[in-house]
């Protein structure tokens, strides 16, 4: 028989909301200096990693490069996150699947919607690593290192763009191997499968990402 506290130990509780901008904003000055910043930080975490992140995430919000963060870098960067989040997830999701996403937000009431059309910004009928990087990064260099492993991996004749042919041949790939079924996927062997596996991580880290913003 499970004992009482074996069934509670799974249970982990929501994480602390962040703090405010205002609470950060110890001088009232109306913009976050780095070491203001830091102190939204989540606590618990290796102090030397947490720094470094909190430092590269403060560089990726501060679009003007002046050293300071205001509350509308902070809702831009935000905005970009979780668009960048949700384009990401339905990128990969089509991966799983046949290339297409279902979305509710669409004006026609609920078409699939072409996520490699989505990606292609100039419609010149392939991906260039500038458009899958502008569509899919947060902004910080973690998301952009692991995304450009992904867009290498698709892109099997490395001329920096990524064909709808391509896309479905990794897909078919994926497949070959054996992808395990329903969102998260798993980590599929090989080179390429493991790219598209820590690339589905960023889901969750861009998640994070986005919740520290909100203190920022």
């Amino acid at each position: 028989m499970s004992s009482i506290s074996g069934v509670g130990g799974g249970y982990r509780p929501p994480p602390p909301k962040p703090p405010s901008f205002d609470t950060l904003d110890s001088d009232a000055s109306g913009a976050l200096s780095l070491d203001e910043f830091k102190t939204g930080a989540p606590k618990g975490a290796d102090s030397a990693k947490a720094s470094a992140r909190s430092e590269e995430l403060f560089k990726a919000i501060d679009s003007d490069s002046d050293g300071s963060v205001t509350k509308e870098e902070s809702d831009a960067f935000k905005a970009k996150a979780e668009k960048a989040q949700q384009q990401l997830q339905s990128f990969l999701f089509g991966l799983q699947t046949d290339g297409t996403s279902e979305t509710s937000a669409t004006e026609e009431g609920g078409d699939e919607t072409d996520i490699f059309a989505q990606l292609d910004a100039n419609a010149d009928g392939g991906i260039a690593k500038d458009e899958f990087l502008s569509a899919l990064s947060s902004g910080t260099q973690t998301s952009s290192d692991l995304l450009s492993k992904l867009f290498e991996a698709i892109d099997s004749d490395k001329n920096g763009s990524v064909s709808k042919e391509e896309q479905s041949s990794f897909q078919q790939a994926l497949e070959k191997r054996g992808r395990p079924s329903g969102p998260p996927p798993g980590p599929p062997p090989s080179s390429a499968s493991q790219a598209y596996d820590s690339t589905y991580q960023l889901g969750a880290s861009n998640a994070s990402g986005t919740a520290y913003s909100q203190a920022a």
